[in-house]
């Protein structure tokens, strides 16, 4: 049936305080729409929408990228009687597009993927499946959706079936299907003017679920509805912060790839076209492909030497056939095998074309498949059109691989287009006849020229850190060019601080050329420019953005330091990704990989080792400590995570032949380091390692462990030569460790070592037995090392303490040997004793067992169930728990002020 509510009257009232701001991952969100809602509105179709905040169509904080991750909804509302309830909502994003996530105009009724909800009458939920969503203008009937066929048909409630795309009621509704859950509703406001909205958090106790015709904004004092979006990760989908040397490049052209042909049957609609303001000559070209395919990140990359020096040619070609060789290919991707060096073959051509070969091709094409090589065919009809297909392919001949392919677009209008990075899984290797393009989410084609006659030898690049001097809080910037045309007089660097010119260099172009200048390790970003001065006018030779200054630390070890987010489930580190965290290089095991990429991200904590897709990750426990510091300090950080899961200590110790050799884990790790100007400025190493050390197999032994540990602080004191500190994490019981507590006792005894600290893993509750959940996980356990290093390198003075607890010695408290006191090597801490902690304790060298457990300021103090007779030895090696992904912890510790857990301790003895 059509919705026909009664109509009333009604005014609207001022909005009340959200109780959304207490969602902690919305700090990683950028407010898009708020809207104080009023009781009584008429908005037909979801147009004049009065929203208080309205970013859609150009953000003031607008993300850094075109892509979005999540998007959250925040509904808020006080009763008359000043009852205040609300709902949260948070959901992978199912658009780009920011005008399609406010009130509806247009019918999208869809299920979403990784649901959180809160609030004061919703259930709980992280991450979960059963997400759905019903915004519409139009009216709807209670008819249970096929896509969500659980709906109760004789209810208006989770699942209801829209009628058209026109006016008439509106709704603005999202559930968890899973739990038969409205979590906020706002229906009604284009239905007639001056009618109550239907108002709602949680389900509705009476009438409907979703709150259709209650009308309830008659009973509210206050409601504010506000969206947030959070940017997807700069360093997943762009290729211009993503490759390095594209600071030294103009864009040309940058077109939004369609679905089908019917957009470019007219010719190519760039949103960019510089083709009448860059000036040849061009030394080099490049072409970028990237978006999102699905829900994964996807780009690929392809620079070689310039083959023309027409701007018109390199577009997309509606009459012209270009099929040739190029020289000098560079190849960079999600989905490619990096190339340097390599000779390229461009396919681009609005014409059909077979998989034949044509004469003199070059070797490594099939004859019976789209691949690297095919043949055009004569156009036989209008192009675009009938007569045409169209192909806009860079391919590898030295990999024997596609780069990016674009196709289908010169073909009927109705034609799907095809479109994908690297050689395609499936079907034909150059995704020819894939018509895949819908499965792609904003993707862009980019093509790119770099000026000659100035190349930049030493310089900033997108995203880069610049090791700050501490006596000043400044890194100086400096650019070092080589001048080849006779035309160019002079060179001048400018230097933009969010946005605001601060400082200009001049220098006569000479054949090599300095200029350098300070920015302040700050959390603001700089751009710096490099132009060319000619009679003609001036050239931009070099623009590097986001560029900082800041602090550089090391993360190594096994997968705990990877802390990539594939273990334990739970929720993940994405709210505190940081735009002052970053990363330079690729932390892949494949030597040939990781020489091959030395650009710079933001860093992100999620990615599995060596994934293509995860450029810049540091992992969850990397990515929390840099956040940390960063905030608490305001100096950006830069992390190299050099870890590698499953490995014993002898995998990561230094070839001394060849300390930066590619073949070993320590060599790939320094070398980034030496390649990125880092290796004099790593302040802290944080080592986390000893789980595969079992001494068992030819495994190393806890003696070996210790002897290989201390060969590694040598070296990395040889090599990273600015080091002040280094932190040792002492892994946990369990984690297939065969009799850990031996390790774990070598661990404890290097906090002797001048400039190591030791940390906990004790009072962490969030694992599996082994790797950790981020929240009540690599999240603590970021905190505890970020106020060690704090206190230890910045001078800060923490009011909990910065280390463990850490026992000194074990005594004997009474003349009967029936208790045990254990003083800490801090006499100042306080600790908390949970009663099931006495479990943990072992005594060797008598049969006695320990019967209860107290703590003091200093001490711990432990009660036998009987005298000890002969000399008596303690050991606590902790625990391994109950799997749990809850942020309060579950299971028994002692623990000080800060949550750190006793440091497990091998056979001391009782004195």
């Amino acid at each position: 049936m059509t919705l026909t509510p009664p109509a009333q009257a009604a005014a609207a009232d001022a909005a009340a305080p959200t109780g959304c701001e207490s969602v902690d991952e919305l700090s990683g969100y950028v407010p898009l729409y708020e809207l104080k809602v009023p009781r009584a509105a008429y908005w037909r179709g979801g147009a004049g929408v009065p929203y208080a905040v309205n970013r859609s169509a150009g953000l003031d904080n607008k993300p850094s990228t075109s892509y979005l991750d999540r998007v959250a909804y925040c509904l808020d509302t006080v009763t008359a009687a000043g009852g205040h309830e609300w709902a949260y909502a948070s959901f992978d994003t199912f658009t780009n597009d920011p005008r399609r996530l406010g009130v509806p105009s247009t019918t999208i009724a869809r299920r979403v993927t990784g649901l959180t909800t809160w609030g004061s009458n919703v259930k709980h939920v992280e991450r979960a499946d059963g997400g759905y969503i019903e915004f519409w203008p139009g009216t709807y009937r209670a008819t249970a959706s096929p896509s969500v066929p659980t709906g109760d048909s004789s209810a208006y409630d989770f699942s209801d079936t829209p009628r058209g795309n026109g006016s008439g009621y509106g709704s603005m509704q999202v559930h968890n299907t899973a739990d038969r859950e409205t979590v906020l509703a706002l229906n009604g406001w284009s239905h007639s003017r001056g009618r109550y909205l239907d108002i709602g958090t949680g389900n509705q106790k009476t009438g409907n679920p979703d709150w259709t015709f209650s009308q309830s904004g008659r009973g509210l004092s206050s409601a504010t509805l506000k969206v947030y979006v959070k940017p997807a990760a700069p360093n997943a989908t762009r290729c211009e912060q993503t490759v390095g040397e594209l600071a030294d490049y103009q864009l040309l052209y940058d077109a939004e790839v369609p679905r089908t042909a019917a957009a470019w049957a007219d010719g190519v609609p760039y949103t960019v076209d510089n083709s009448a303001s860059l000036r040849a000559p061009f030394s080099r070209v490049a072409y970028c492909l990237d978006g999102m395919y699905g829900p994964t990140p996807a780009w690929a990359y392809a620079s070689m030497n310039a083959w023309t020096q027409d701007p018109k040619a390199l577009g997309v070609p509606m009459s012209a056939t270009v099929r040739r060789t190029v020289s000098d290919l560079t190849v960079r991707g999600s989905a490619v095998r990096p190339s340097d060096h390599s000779t390229g073959y461009l396919e681009l051509w609005p014409n059909r074309y077979g998989p034949g070969l044509p004469p003199s091709a070059p070797s490594g094409g099939s004859a019976t498949k789209w691949d690297i090589v095919d043949t055009p065919q004569p156009v036989t009809g209008q192009v675009p059109g009938a007569g045409g297909h169209g192909s806009f392919q860079v391919h590898d001949l030295t990999r024997r691989q596609t780069v990016l392919a674009v196709n289908g677009w010169a073909h009927t209008p109705q034609t799907r287009v095809s479109a994908g990075v690297g050689t395609a899984p499936v079907g034909q290797p150059d995704w020819t006849f894939a018509e895949n393009a819908g499965r792609w989410t904003a993707p862009h084609l980019r093509v790119y020229v770099k000026p000659a006659g100035v190349d930049v030898v030493t310089g900033p690049t997108n995203a880069q850190l610049y090791p700050r001097d501490r006596a000043t809080n400044t890194a100086t910037v400096t650019v070092r060019s080589h001048v080849t045309d006779p035309d160019v007089t002079a060179l001048r660097m400018d230097v933009h601080r969010a946005g605001t010119l601060v400082s200009t260099q001049r220098v006569p172009a000479e054949e090599w050329s300095t200029m350098s200048a300070p920015i302040t390790a700050e959390r603001a970003a700089y751009t710096i420019e490099v132009w060319a001065q000619r009679p003609s006018g001036q050239t931009l030779v070099r623009r590097a953005t986001d560029v900082v200054a800041g602090d550089v630390y090391v993360v190594e070890g096994q997968s705990n330091a990877v802390a990539g987010g594939v273990g334990h489930s739970g929720t993940a580190s994405s709210a505190d990704h940081s735009p002052w965290v970053r990363s330079f290089g690729y932390a892949s095991a494949d030597p040939a990989r990781s020489v091959l990429d030395r650009s710079w991200y933001r860093a992100t904590g999620e990615g599995s080792e060596g994934s293509q897709a995860s450029r810049g990750a540091i992992g969850q426990l990397g990515m929390r400590l840099g956040r940390d510091l960063a905030d608490r300090t305001g100096v950006p950080v830069a992390i190299l995570n050099g870890g590698h899961g499953g490995k014993p200590s002898t995998f990561f110790q230094r070839s001394d032949r060849a300390p930066t050799d590619p073949a070993t884990n320590y060599g790939r790790l320094l070398g980034r380091a030496v390649d990125g100007g880092l290796a004099g400025a790593v302040r802290g190493v944080i080592w986390y390692q000893g789980e595969a050390d079992t001494g068992q197999n030819g495994r190393p032994t806890a003696a070996q462990h210790n002897a290989n540990v201390r060969s590694l602080l040598a070296d990395w004191r040889t090599d990273f030569t600015g080091l002040e500190h280094v932190y040792v994490v002492q892994i946990r019981k369990h984690c297939g460790t065969f009799r850990s507590v031996a390790v774990q006792e070598v661990q404890r005894r290097l906090a002797a070592v001048a400039g190591v600290s030791v940390m906990t893993t004790m009072g962490l509750d969030g694992h599996d037995g082994c790797h950790y959940t981020y929240r009540s996980g690599y999240r603590q356990l970021g905190d505890w090392l970020s106020t060690a290093i704090q206190r230890d390198l910045y001078g800060a003075r923490p009011t909990t303490p910065a280390d463990p607890p850490n026992p000194l010695r074990a005594v004997w408290e009474d003349s009967a040997h029936t208790r045990i006191r254990i003083d800490l090597t801090d006499a100042t801490q306080t600790l908390r004793c949970d009663a099931g902690s006495k479990a943990d304790f072992a005594l060797t060298g008598t049969t006695a067992k320990v019967a209860s457990v107290s703590c003091g300021t200093g001490r711990v103090s432990l009660t036998l169930t009987g005298r000890v007779t002969s000399p008596a030895s303690l050991t606590y090696a902790g625990h391994t728990g109950r799997a749990t992904t809850s942020a309060t912890p579950t299971t028994a510790w002692i623990v000080n002020a800060s949550g750190m857990g006793l440091l497990a301790f091998d056979r001391l003895p009782v004195s």
